[in-house]
């Protein structure tokens, strides 16, 4: 069952747009154990700050799942929980959102975003999803907030986001995701580093082999990908067909060869295995192995 332009759609379009076209499709995919916990996190850091709120506030001060509308603004809650932002297409829940002064159509007073996150540091989807979300604000309240608030990690340390005044990223990319839900038809299928997390790895990963899809080659960005795509090079085949090795002159000053994506797919193609060059191997008499773990997402690691 098709569903709306939801928050779920929104982050999954942050991070590949494939994801978010399966969302609207109503799509349900295997959750893997990271997504749990990192679900799991956000649950437990809406629940301490909604506690430290109404600690603050009380409930007589707090709004709490409602549907935003400029009659509930105006009614000046010092803080509103769990608001949804409905219209024919969209159907966003704000975490929360703020009281503060400065006048706008509500009175002398206009609401700033909240958004809790499970990541250790507030990251670019954040800042974007924030501005998006005050955007949306804006046409409610008729002043568009210049800040917003990450509740964020397992501490729950609040950070202070600036947002930016230009409006058009939002603009475009909430016109973009509803084009993709009013269209209907799915974008080209990239596969990226959210892959090794995503509910729809495998479903991916298999119309991916079953299409010889170019991103296959892992390392390789989505601007890369679509370069080729222009080239009319859209599967692994297509793209080892291009590899020429050059000779390099007698005088031409050594160069450290760089990876090369069409040698990578001649030879999944060939199913044999190519040196470019003539290799330089460092012998050392000292072996070091390092135990890493962490939250890739966040770029958090450590080691023993």
């Amino acid at each position: 069952m098709a569903t709306g332009i939801t928050r779920e759609v929104i982050e999954s379009y942050l991070k590949c747009k494939y994801k978010s076209y399966l969302r609207q499709i109503g799509e349900v995919g295997s959750r893997s154990d990271y997504e749990s916990l990192l679900f799991d996190v956000r649950s437990d850091i809406r629940a301490k700050v909604h506690e430290k709120i109404l600690g603050q506030h009380g409930t007589k001060d707090v709004a709490r799942a409602v549907t935003l509308t400029r009659s509930v603004l105006r009614s000046g809650a010092a803080f509103i929980l769990d608001a949804t932002l409905e219209d024919d297409l969209v159907s966003l829940c704000f975490d929360g959102l703020k009281r503060i002064p400065g006048p706008s159509d509500l009175g002398d007073f206009h609401y700033i975003p909240l958004l809790f996150y499970e990541g250790r540091k507030v990251r670019k989807e954040q800042r974007i999803l924030l501005e998006l979300y005050a955007l949306l604000l804006a046409r409610l309240q008729g002043r568009a907030p210049t800040s917003g608030i990450v509740w964020c990690g397992q501490d729950c340390r609040a950070a202070k986001v600036r947002l930016n005044r230009d409006v058009r990223k939002a603009e475009s990319l909430l016109a973009e995701v509803k084009r993709m839900h009013e269209v209907g038809s799915p974008p080209r299928l990239i596969l990226n580093d959210h892959c090794r997390f995503c509910e729809f790895r495998q479903r991916c990963l298999d119309q991916a082999v079953q299409e010889d899809n170019i991103s296959l080659l892992r390392g390789m960005r989505e601007k890369e990908v679509r370069r080729y795509a222009r080239k009319g090079i859209l599967t692994v085949t297509q793209l080892a067909h291009t590899f020429r090795p050059r000779r390099r002159g007698k005088r031409a000053p050594p160069r450290v060869n760089q990876h090369n994506h069409a040698l990578q797919g001649l030879a999944i193609r060939d199913k044999k295995i190519y040196v470019f060059g003539t290799p330089q191997l460092p012998t050392s008499p000292v072996h070091i192995y390092l135990d890493v773990e962490g939250r890739p997402e966040e770029t958090y690691y450590h080691g023993k």
